[in-house]
């Protein structure tokens, strides 16, 4: 579930960033990132703009804790970390600010209000410095269902993450390849030339800054650019049917008593006539859209429905090797939805540094007995007290074992109306 996870984000958010023209050196950099994805960051993010005034604005009543957490996450937080490969990281989010968090008593101890996040293969660790134990969240966990459709539990789970990792694998392959070759030209990408860039660990590195903005219209453009791009493509084509076709490999082999056994060669050929039909739907309702409504036109329509404006400026600091070695965006939206007294500005403003590429700070997986799974919490329900309930992970951690009961408990009235069933 987690596999390559980080990567995918990265390389599909550069699909919004233009990739052709002055900004073709951004898609190379992160391409080349996913290639090497070995170096230590360090950045900053933080809201911006009429935050405080949401609440206001929805004619909701002012809610201190609440507006504790938006000044908060206003004054910023700080992200630093590590990632050794595409399946393995560890970073932590830490308050610049928690004054206000302390004096509404959702934060106290010694430390600044952070947490801590290890991503690991197929589990997560999750963990605050007010926490005795992480929170661990596996992706291969049991789940109560699957002894419902035939086989054991684990036999069932094996299956499902064989599917998972090889329709992960398939998505990030075609995600890097489609990235590699994406050709929208962005209306306002300049190359400002080199610069020098100095990175946390001291080191100076000469870059190549590239800007990109960001508006509405521009937006728009790039959304049928791609949309047309898309179903004109032999590899959208290829990846969809390949993923179709593992799709319907998964469930038959998942679910044998819905009784349905396909070849291998019919189900590429009904994966590949749902394809085509799906495909050309699409061409005709994108002919078809592109001609009643132009950019301006949307855009236009956009602002009746009370979405103002819309303004994303990007800075990219490439340096010899085509690495990002400096990132940052400033994301800004107007807008005022038909519930809301006034219109609001709000947005995110963020930046990045990488460093440290192929020689990453390295770090292992916490032990066995450093963490609580929710399987776990479940069966103990006194362990849930290892998450401080001035922390931030409890809330995560109780809403996930209540989540586990409710399936458990509805797995069980299944089976006992199934045996109900069967006697009669």
């Amino acid at each position: 579930m987690w596999k390559k996870g980080s990567a995918l984000l990265v390389a599909g958010t550069v699909l919004l960033t233009g990739c052709a023209g002055e900004a073709s050196l951004v898609r190379d950099s992160i391409v080349a990132t996913i290639d090497k994805p070995n170096y230590d960051f360090e950045g900053t993010l933080k809201l911006t703009g009429d935050v405080e005034k949401l609440p206001e604005a929805f004619g909701e009543p002012t809610d201190k804790e609440g507006q504790a957490l938006l000044s908060a996450l206003k004054a910023g937080v700080t992200v630093k970390g590590s990632q050794l490969d595409l399946d393995t990281m560890k970073f932590e989010v830490e308050v610049k600010d928690d004054k206000l968090l302390r004096d509404n008593k959702l934060w106290t101890g010694d430390k600044k209000a952070s947490v801590e996040t290890i991503i690991d293969e197929d589990k997560v660790y999750v963990k605050s410095p007010l926490d005795s134990k992480y929170l661990v969240i596996d992706s291969n966990a049991s789940n109560p269902f699957m002894a419902e459709f035939g086989g054991s539990d684990a036999a069932n789970a094996a299956k499902l993450k064989e599917y998972q990792d090889k329709m992960n694998d398939l998505t990030f392959n075609f995600v890097k390849k489609y990235v590699s070759k994406y050709g929208y030209t962005l209306a306002d990408a300049k190359n400002h030339g080199k610069q020098s860039v100095t990175l946390p660990n001291g080191e100076k590195v000469e870059a190549t800054h590239v800007t990109v903005k960001i508006d509405a219209k521009e937006l728009v453009k790039m959304f049928f650019f791609t949309a047309n791009d898309a179903v004109a493509s032999k590899e959208v084509k290829d990846f969809a049917i390949d993923m179709m076709v593992l799709t319907t490999s998964m469930t038959e082999d998942l679910y044998p008593e819905l009784g349905k056994k396909t070849t291998e060669a019919e189900k590429r050929a009904n994966a590949e006539a749902m394809v085509n039909e799906g495909m050309a739907e699409a061409k005709k309702w994108l002919d078809e859209t592109g001609k009643e409504y132009t950019p301006e036109k949307i855009v236009e329509e956009m602002k009746k429905e009370g979405f103002h404006k819309l303004a994303w400026n990007l800075d990219f600091y490439i340096d010899s090797n085509k690495m990002p070695v400096k990132q940052t965006s400033d994301l800004s939206v107007t807008f005022q939805a038909p519930e809301m007294k006034q219109a609001v500005t709000i947005g995110l403003a963020a930046d990045q540094y990488a460093y440290n590429f192929g020689k990453a700070t390295k770090f292992s997986a916490p032990a066995k007995d450093a963490g609580l799974t929710v399987e776990q919490l479940v069966k103990d329900e006194k362990a849930i007290n290892s998450f401080s309930d001035k922390g931030f992970v409890r809330p995560i951690a109780q809403s996930m074992v209540d989540e586990q009961k409710w399936m458990e408990e509805l797995a069980e009235d299944m089976e006992a109306e199934e045996a109900a069933t069967t006697t009669k």
